[in-house]
């Protein structure tokens, strides 16, 4: 299972950011710390309806805790994945349900990269995630 990074880092680094183009930095650099999925995981039933750019969702039980995948064509989608993925990685079902993850997302200072088509991806990726 892959490690990321806690959501207390993330929203650290992003609530840092003083400037747009901080952010979009940020995020670039967040984006390295999201493995590639293969070619073989990038399939349809893994892919996310809804996105503007391609995004792939792989979903991971162990013990009862679920663990997350994540890949897109798009470095800042990449950032903002692993982003969210912070939020939920690690947690039992019930607790991804129960997180306000968008209350959770406007609390990283995304909005200025969260245009209405990506807004509408974000909220399929959560949407995905606690399904």
């Amino acid at each position: 299972m892959t490690d990321f990074l806690t959501p207390h880092t993330v929203k650290q680094q992003l609530q840092a950011c003083h400037s747009r183009e901080e952010t979009f930095k940020t995020l670039v650099t967040l984006s390295k710390a999201l493995p590639r999925l293969s070619g073989e995981e990038k399939t349809e039933d893994n892919k996310i309806k809804g996105c503007e750019s391609a995004v792939w969702l792989i979903v991971e039980e162990d013990a009862g805790r679920r663990y997350f995948r994540a890949d897109s064509d798009a470095k800042l989608m990449r950032g903002v994945l692993v982003a969210v993925i912070s939020l939920v990685s690690g947690k039992t079902q019930q607790a991804i349900q129960e997180t306000d993850l968008k209350a959770e997302l406007a609390e990283l200072n995304l909005s200025s990269y969260l245009t209405s088509s990506r807004t509408n991806g974000v909220l399929a990726i959560l949407k995905r995630l606690q399904n």
